[in-house]
């Protein structure tokens, strides 16, 4: 048995027994004993030839899935999964979809932990149905849990079964205990500063057109926050569940939340040789570089996903509790 001899050969020293089988099996997997996909011997086995009680071989495995480095199935036993035992930590990061805004999230993630730890990411897309397959498939084997939760209260119970200490919650507020980690946007205070600030501008237009849909992911936040300026501003709001060619047309403001909104949006004022900041406005929502450069630059209303990515590193890194809201602040461009 390799692992044995490898742990066999190697005195503990100061080394504790758990310490002993990890370095045993890092070994293993250095000198190529152990290659990917390989089984380790199970946890009774090691702990009779070694004399071991099963606990201490059960928390040797244990911090070695934590680190990424192997993986346990369910009634079969644990496997080699990765060949580079420099790992610290296996990460699950589990994300709406990889739109613009969160792939600025996960580079400044990535980039801030560096390659000494290992992410797998995953996609639910606001489907509860996805959301809830992924946790089943994902929870127990990495060392922390990452997660853009769906706002729903069948949510919650899903998230129970991570120890609150592994647990991130990002993007989303989510209330799950109140043990548990959290870095997250706030939108209706936030757009309500944005709209105070652009006071002057927008009553210059006769009406907002607001594009909103209320059966996918959009923050009903934004929505309030609309409806209570408007009204406290006398301002006439139009709600569109999607864009329709017959919208535009000049003098009005346009408040877009999808980016799909925002680019026929465009295409149309081409076509009817509008040009966006002067017969007509724009307001979006999260902002991404080419917002930045497109028609002369897209006012947003967007929170800094890049630091979303940095403090959510650091909590990775520290492991300290976290609380903290992310604001989402304005940024005035020539659509406005």
């Amino acid at each position: 048995m390799a692992l044995l001899s490898e742990i066999l050969a190697n005195p503990r020293g100061s080394s504790t027994k758990k310490e002993s089988i990890i370095k045993g099996v890092i070994n293993c997997i250095s000198n190529s004993s152990f290659k990917i996909g390989d089984a380790l011997p199970s946890v009774n086995e090691l702990a009779r030839n070694l004399g071991y009680s099963r606990e201490t071989v059960v928390q040797s495995y244990q911090e070695l899935k934590d680190r990424g480095i192997i993986e346990s199935k369910h009634g079969v036993g644990f496997f080699v999964v990765d060949h580079n035992t420099d790992l610290k930590e296996s990460i699950a990061l589990v994300l709406y979809e990889f739109q613009t805004f969160q792939q600025e999230f996960y580079n400044e993630f990535r980039k801030t932990l560096g390659d000494d730890y290992k992410i797998e990411v995953y996609f639910h897309h606001n489907n509860l149905a996805v959301f809830e397959s992924i946790l089943k498939s994902i929870i127990g084997k990495h060392a922390t849990y990452v997660i853009a939760p769906i706002q729903a209260p069948e949510a919650d119970s899903l998230l129970e079964p991570i120890p609150p200490a592994k647990l991130l919650i990002i993007d989303r507020y989510q209330f799950v205990d109140e043990k548990v980690s959290k870095i997250t946007q706030e939108f209706k205070q936030s757009l309500l500063s944005v709209f105070d600030n652009l006071l002057s501008e927008i009553l210059a237009y006769k009406k907002i057109i607001l594009f909103f849909q209320e059966d996918v992911a959009y923050p009903p936040e934004i929505l309030w926050a609309v409806k209570e300026f408007c009204e406290k501003h006398h301002l006439q709001l139009d709600i569109h569940k999607e864009y329709t060619p017959d919208v535009l047309s000049k003098g009005n403001l346009y408040f877009t939340i999808g980016d799909g909104d925002l680019w026929h949006l465009l295409k149309e004022a081409k076509a009817k040789q509008l040009e966006v900041g002067v017969d007509f406005g724009i307001l979006s929502h999260n902002d991404s570089p080419v917002k930045e450069i497109i028609e002369g630059g897209i006012t947003t209303f967007s929170t800094d996903f890049k630091k979303m990515g940095k403090t959510a590193a650091s909590f990775i890194q520290n492991k300290q509790f976290i609380n903290t809201i992310i604001p989402s602040e304005l940024i005035k461009r020539n659509s406005l």
